[in-house]
C-alpha cells in the first residue's frame, strides 16, 4: 500500500492504536502498519542473514506471526518493541534451524570434487563443534563471526550488555578449539 492511497486518517494514527484496530477486525490497520514497518523489517533481516531470498521469507514470515499473534497484542505496550522482538525470536529460531540441518550444495559436476564437496567435511566438524553450544552462544558466533554482525548490534538483540556479548563470543570459541581435533602435522618430504 503506497502513501498516496492511504487515509489522513491512518497517517496520523499510532502503532499502537492500529494494531489494536487490526485486532478489531479493520484489515485497513495492517495495511498501514505493513507500510510504515516493511523497510524496516526487510534491512533487519538483510542486514543479519546476508541473503535477499533468506531476508524476503524470514519478513513473509515476521508479518504472518504478526497476523498470528494479533489478539495477543496489548496496545497498552509499545508497538515498536513488540514488533521487533518477534522477529528477533524468528531470527533466532531461524539460526537454530539453520545449525541443525547442513546441507552441501551439490555442483554441475558431480564428476569433479567441487567447493561444496570438498568443504563437506568441514561443514560437518563445524556443525559437531557448534552443537556443543547453547543456542544463544551460536547466535552471538554466527552473527559476529559469519554475518559480520557488531558487538553493539548482538548486544541489542539479545538484551545484553556489549561486555556481556564478548565475553559469550570469547568463551564459545574457547569452548570450540576445546572440543575441536588437533591439527596433525604432516612433515614435509624434501
Amino acid at each position: 500500500m503506497s502513501k498516496a492511497t492511504c487515509s489522513n486518517d491512518t497517517l496520523n494514527v499510532s502503532d499502537e492504536n492500529l494494531m489494536a484496530e487490526y485486532a478489531a477486525g479493520k484489515v485497513e490497520a495492517f495495511d498501514e502498519l505493513f507500510r510504515r514497518y516493511e523497510h524496516a523489517a526487510y534491512a533487519f533481516f538483510v542486514k543479519r542473514v546476508g541473503s535477499q531470498d533468506r531476508a524476503r521469507d524470514l519478513y513473509q514470515e515476521l508479518f504472518l506471526r504478526v497476523h498470528r499473534g494479533r489478539h495477543a497484542y496489548d496496545p497498552r505496550r509499545p508497538f515498536t518493541p513488540w514488533f521487533f522482538q518477534i522477529a528477533h525470536r524468528l531470527l533466532v529460531d531461524d539460526f537454530r534451524r539453520a545449525f541443525r540441518h547442513y546441507e552441501a550444495p551439490l555442483g554441475d559436476d558431480i564428476d569433479s570434487a567441487s567447493d561444496g564437496e570438498q568443504s563437506l567435511p568441514i561443514r560437518c566438524d563445524l556443525a559437531r563443534l557448534m552443537s556443543g553450544l547453547s543456542s544463544e552462544e551460536q547466535y552471538v558466533l554466527y552473527s559476529a563471526k559469519l554475518t559480520g554482525s557488531e558487538y553493539r548490534e548482538i548486544a541489542g538483540d539479545l538484551g545484553k550488555s556489549v561486555d556481556a556479548i564478548k565475553k559469550m563470543a570469547s568463551r564459545a570459541m574457547q569452548k570450540l578449539r576445546s572440543r575441536a581435533d588437533p591439527v596433525v602435522a604432516v612433515p614435509a618430504r624434501g
